[in-house]
């Protein structure tokens, strides 16, 4: 690449610190449970954006990170409401019980030499809880990788592709190395793709074992040109 001049380096330099107040917003955003409004505020409007690699698509993503994420509010404070009479089933009261702090550390960003796309990976250290079918807390610590593909719309950053990478996690009540139990199954969490009376999943990355081997997954983003599909996130 040719030497930037200066126009481009005040350029990159704004252009970086915007890309971190989005991922900012979205730390935020899911603590607050408000997927819909990190959606419509922070997000690409393009049809190609993309939640890990199986949430393809605008419509996916929206169904996944907005409406499941919408549902499961709903059904936890149903569960609430029967459990607690001072406790109203109302609008105000949804997202009852959920504590969802994944934070973004180590920023690494790479801006296109064109200025219009970039990538950045952060480190994510987290921990979450909600409530069981029997208003009984389910906390877990989760420790995760971000990669991060950006797209400038209108002179504005958006996320366009989102991937989680789990190193490992593990429920509060038991010994990171215990790997005895998964993580939790989201016990209020509604799956649309389940039948009746199945019971979710585990979710999460597996705890930590002294067996296994750190890895570099995914690769520090790399200075590039411009934007091709071989550099996406969610290939």
């Amino acid at each position: 690449m040719s030497e930037m001049t200066l126009e481009e380096k005040v350029q990159r330099a704004l252009d970086y610190q915007e890309i971190q107040n989005v991922m900012s917003a979205h730390t935020y955003c899911y603590a607050a449970q408000k997927q819909w409004y990190e959606l419509d505020n922070f997000w690409s409007k393009r049809e190609d954006i993309a939640y890990g690699t199986m949430h393809m698509g605008r419509k996916a993503v929206r169904d996944y990170y907005g409406q499941t994420n919408e549902l499961s509010r709903k059904e936890k404070l149903k569960i609430m409401a029967k459990l607690y009479p001072d406790v109203k089933d109302t609008p105000a009261n949804e997202g009852i019980g959920d504590l969802v702090l994944h934070l973004t550390t180590t920023p690494y960003v790479e801006i296109a030499r064109d200025g219009k796309t970039a990538k950045g990976l952060w480190y994510s250290p987290g921990i979450c809880s909600e409530i069981g079918h029997k208003g009984e807390p389910v906390i877990a610590t989760i420790w995760e990788k971000c990669a991060v593909d950006f797209i400038k719309e209108d002179g504005k950053w958006k996320i366009w592709h989102f991937r989680q990478y789990g190193d490992f996690g593990s429920q509060l009540d038991q010994s990171l190395l215990d790997s005895s139990r998964p993580m939790p199954p989201r016990t209020a969490f509604p799956a649309p793709q389940m039948k009746p009376g199945e019971m979710p999943k585990p979710f999460g990355p597996p705890p930590y074992s002294t067996k296994k081997v750190a890895d570099f997954a995914p690769a520090l983003p790399q200075p590039y040109e411009s934007w091709d599909d071989s550099l996406s996130s969610v290939k």
